[in-house]
């Protein structure tokens, strides 16, 4: 039961941490689908900016080192389950 508990904790950060990856990739597609020529200058100048920004997608990290993703989640199953089959055979 923890074991399931502790893989639903990880599993839920990574899941969100890719989910706000895709938006913020997602995020500079959509604001330059949209009519700008009905804006101010200053309106213009400031998504110009925010476009600028979300050319470089927001990445959630562990540690400032591990970026929280579904492909981390599934390095993390497998380095666990060598670890456990790791020490059932030492066990032998």
């Amino acid at each position: 039961m923890a074991l399931i508990a502790f893989l639903l904790q990880i599993f839920l950060y990574c899941h969100f941490g890719n989910e706000v990856m895709l938006k913020s990739m997602k995020l500079a597609n959509v604001m330059s689908t949209m009519d700008w020529t009905e804006l101010s200058k200053k309106a213009k100048h400031g998504l110009l900016l925010i476009c600028v920004r979300a050319s470089n997608p927001i990445i959630i990290t562990s540690g400032s080192v591990i970026p929280m993703t579904y492909d981390t989640f599934l390095k993390i199953l497998k380095t666990s389950y060598t670890a456990y089959n790791l020490l059932q055979n030492a066990e032998a």
